[in-house]
């Protein structure tokens, strides 16, 4: 957060008639492009790199500051800063809190490093590519090299794009849409037919490769869908084999979770027979083999038994369960999981019957001209929703498993992001406004002595910069209500109470167990092995 309020200061020094913005994570480094709209130069970068070097290596003090309202107003509207300045009249307080580097003046909405010293090591570089410019501060190559993800960035751009499409690039924009009348259902709606208009595009995607194939044994057999956590797959799945079905297919989902290695079989626990070893996250936890035996089978019309597997036993409930695809030579089978990406887990498939799906909720929504919201917090402002309606659990459970989920993504999901026949961006940039609604009791309830706290303070200093809205906009068939409930789309119901309580005495049903709510505590499930799904989704 320091580099980018650094870098956004650099770019008012090396280019004081042009504003900056952006800051969106792209891997190591961060994309910024100018609110004109105009495509960087490579004299641009050169520019920029310098006016970030000279700043580092003064090793300047970021100053706090108490400012009047009307004193940050009008440096911000004199500098051409519409971000910072809807984000401050939406969100008025008599004094504003800012950072002043060499002569220029932030908003201070994160915690900062005390010096601009403090980012020499490693060195951040400024890298030129078409969809703007990426302030680089962590190589991912050989040799120091950077190569920055082709999914994201053209995520990014494109969400964008549409933001300032339709008025509401920043989060100050959202927030001055008016409650009233058509305008925060329309630009709603806006944002859920985009949504749908993907959907719609996967499915003639899929038609007309099928179409185009030499023969049944040459067409999409597989629908391969990964993301991180909470985002959105189950709402997804579902929604496309819907509009699949619109031209005449039928889609049928297999659980690969039921795909793990009997607990003897499972090479963690060989070396010790401990249960907790086994990492459940872990390829290697699966059966490869028997579930490429299996997608094979059902693609040539077979039946099989796949199996169920038990987690609290660790191994699998005989007989199995029996499925056959429908004879009807438009079968496809759906696949969703946190390996569905990876290439060895369908690697005795044909490529050509495969078709790979990226998801994740990628918002291009600016907080100022230097900080953007970030994926990661979307996410976990979702699961937390998700967990407290339909689990009963505490905020302070859902961050606490957060950083476990994150390091499962790094390793299974985030390596094959760029190897997909399609991205699905599954955010909608007016959903924080509604998760604020049910996320900021639940965080405000986090005790100061919980190890999550300071997690918990942080995302309620960026939902107290949003406006709460109803979600009585929200369509009963949208993405989002996976999070919140009372969605078409949802097999379960969530617990009825007020977002944010604790409802006495309903029980909690989840994972095969049942707990009592009961005081405001709801109690635990009992201890399952380390990556178990519950952990992941």
């Amino acid at each position: 957060r320091t580099l980018r309020l650094v870098a956004s200061v650099a770019a008012q020094e090396a280019f004081p008639t042009r504003v900056i913005y952006g800051g969106h994570p792209i891997d190591g480094s961060y994309l910024f492009s100018f609110k004109s709209g105009e495509a960087p130069t490579d004299a641009d970068g050169a520019q920029l790199e310098q006016a970030l070097g000279r700043l580092i290596d003064g090793d300047l003090a970021l100053a706090r500051k108490t400012l009047p309202f009307g004193e940050v107003l009008a440096y911000f509207e004199e500098h051409g800063m519409d971000a910072s300045v809807a984000l401050l009249k939406t969100r008025v307080r008599e004094q504003i809190e800012v950072v002043e580097l060499a002569g220029s003046t932030r908003l201070r909405l994160f915690p900062l490093l005390g010096s601009t010293g403090a980012l020499a090591e490693p060195r951040p570089s400024v890298r030129v590519v078409p969809e703007g410019i990426l302030v680089v501060y962590k190589p991912n190559g050989p040799g120091g090299t950077f190569t920055p993800s082709s999914t994201l960035l053209a995520s990014f751009a494109d969400h964008r794009a549409w933001g300032r499409v339709h008025g509401a690039y920043s989060l100050g924009k959202l927030n001055a849409l008016k409650g009233v009348g058509r305008e925060v259902v329309d630009f709603n709606l806006h944002a859920e037919f985009r949504q749908e208009a993907k959907l719609a595009a996967i499915a003639e995607a899929i038609r007309a490769r099928n179409e185009a194939a030499s023969g049944p044994s040459h067409t999409v057999g597989v629908i391969c869908i990964a993301g991180p956590t909470s985002s959105g797959k189950t709402t997804f799945a579902t929604k496309l084999a819907m509009y699949l079905s619109n031209y005449g297919y039928h889609a049928v989902a297999l659980s690969v979770d039921h795909y793990y290695l009997p607990l003897d079989e499972q090479p963690l626990y060989k070396l010790r027979q401990e249960r907790a070893d086994v990492d459940y996250d872990s390829i290697d936890a699966m059966d490869v083999p028997h579930l490429n035996e299996q997608l094979n089978a059902l693609l040539r019309g077979e039946e099989v038994m796949t199996p169920v597997y038990d987690m609290k036993s660790g191994y699998r409930n005989a007989p199995g369960k029996a499925l056959q695809l429908p004879a009807t030579g438009k079968a496809i089978l759906v696949l969703e999981g946190i390996h569905s990406l990876n290439p060895a887990y369908t690697s005795m498939v044909e490529p050509e019957r495969l078709y790979k799906i990226y998801i994740s909720p990628l918002s291009a929504l600016q907080i100022d001209e230097a900080n953007t919201l970030r994926t990661t917090d979307h996410r976990l402002l979702r699961r937390m929703c998700r967990d407290f309606l339909f689990r009963g659990y505490p905020a302070a459970r859902t961050l606490s498993v957060w950083d476990n989920v994150r390091v499962g993504e790094h390793r299974w999901i985030f390596p094959h992001q760029d190897h997909v026949d399609f991205v699905m961006n599954s955010a909608m940039e007016y959903e924080l406004r509604i998760l604020k609604v049910y996320a900021e009791p639940l965080l405000s309830a986090v005790l100061p002595d919980d190890p999550t706290f300071r997690k918990a303070q942080e995302l309620l200093e960026l939902l107290h910069l949003v406006n709460a809205a109803s979600s009585s906009t929200v369509p009963a068939t949208s993405l989002l209500r996976e999070f919140i409930g009372d969605g078409a789309l949802t097999a379960t119901e969530p617990r009825r109470g007020h977002p944010g309580s604790c409802v006495r005495g309903v029980a909690i049903v989840d994972s095969g167990y049942r707990s009592q709510a009961v005081g405001g505590q709801v109690a635990g499930p009992p201890a399952i092995a380390p990556g178990h799904d519950d952990l992941r989704r």
